[in-house]
């Protein structure tokens, strides 16, 4: 499954940008242009990436944020409004927030409009590189969430979204890519599903991740250092569960997480500084699939 071809929802915003003739971030404005030229580009942190631009309106700047909850959704913010130079600071009040499921080739399978008319505001730090950081009213989303320059939007309007991960050839690929001490999975052990194999390895900084593909379900499994979770879950899921409940696993308290008792959608546990999540989503319109306590006690069992 190539994770390039998700972004396609975001091609009619971006095409909206492509006229505006956008220079590189941190380049000096001519006299009279717009100041939120200075910082347009593209900015990540973890799993979410902001895409800022300058829009022909007086000090208008505009953003696109993406960010990915698991191999096959992730969730766009829309928004636009006015860039302040004295403070950096960017105000909306008209974001537009949309969840998205994606088929196997990539094409969207269901939208979803989450909200509209969101306030909030994105400020700017001057720095190497340059930071942001956003406050989001709605959900508070990216509370405590510095986002970095990643990369320009080039002149001639080839507008491109900064992806943070990268793909690996194996989970040892994988775990030195993202700087972790190994990561490992019972490959070829049977669960309820089938035969536990790897489909795809990817990584960003800290944090390596598993896709296993069955039928009617995709599973995710991630391994993180501790410094890019959020209260200890790695998962990239931030949806709310009708159930919670605590296991014992191996000598390790797992979390799970599901809306049918017993199943469970996700999994988080840590070790030391080490942090660790299973996902389990099921396909064709079961989306309260989850994984029972003997394929959670086989997959843990057999991951390091």
């Amino acid at each position: 499954m190539k994770k390039a071809t998700r972004f396609l929802s975001l091609m009619m915003v971006l095409l909206m940008m492509m006229s505006l003739g956008l220079t590189a971030c941190g380049s000096k404005s001519d006299e009279g242009q717009n100041p939120a030229m200075n910082y347009v580009g593209n900015y990540v942190c973890g799993r979410a990436c902001i895409l800022i631009g300058a829009t022909d309106e007086e000090n208008g700047m505009n953003a696109t944020v993406t960010w990915s909850s698991s191999a096959a959704e992730n969730s766009t913010w829309v928004m636009s409004g006015t860039f302040d130079p004295e403070t950096l600071q960017f105000e909306y009040h008209d974001c537009v927030k949309t969840d998205y499921v994606y088929k196997e080739d990539g094409e969207v399978d269901s939208q979803e409009e989450v909200y509209t008319g969101g306030h909030g505001f994105m400020t700017f730090t001057d720095g190497e590189p340059i930071t942001l950081t956003w406050q989001e009213d709605q959900e508070h989303a990216a509370d405590d969430m510095v986002f970095e320059y990643a990369g320009m939007v080039p002149d001639d309007g080839n507008v491109g979204i900064a992806n943070p991960w990268s793909d690996a050839g194996t989970l040892a690929e994988a775990a030195e890519g993202a700087g972790i001490d190994g990561f490992s999975i019972p490959e070829g052990a049977e669960i309820s599903l089938g035969a536990v194999n790897v489909t795809e390895a990817r990584y960003m900084e800290g944090l390596a991740e598993a896709v296993v593909e069955f039928p009617a379900v995709e599973m995710t499994i991630r391994k993180g250092n501790a410094s890019v979770a959020e209260d200890g879950d790695i998962s990239g899921d931030y949806n709310e569960y009708a159930n919670t409940w605590t296991q014992n696993i191996k000598g390790l308290e797992v979390t799970c997480f599901g809306n049918r008792e017993g199943d469970a959608t996700k999994t988080i546990w840590k070790v030391d500084d080490t942090c660790y999540s299973i996902t389990a989503y099921g396909l064709g319109g079961d989306t309260d699939y989850g994984l029972s306590a003997d394929d959670l006690n086989s997959l843990i069992n057999g991951i390091q």
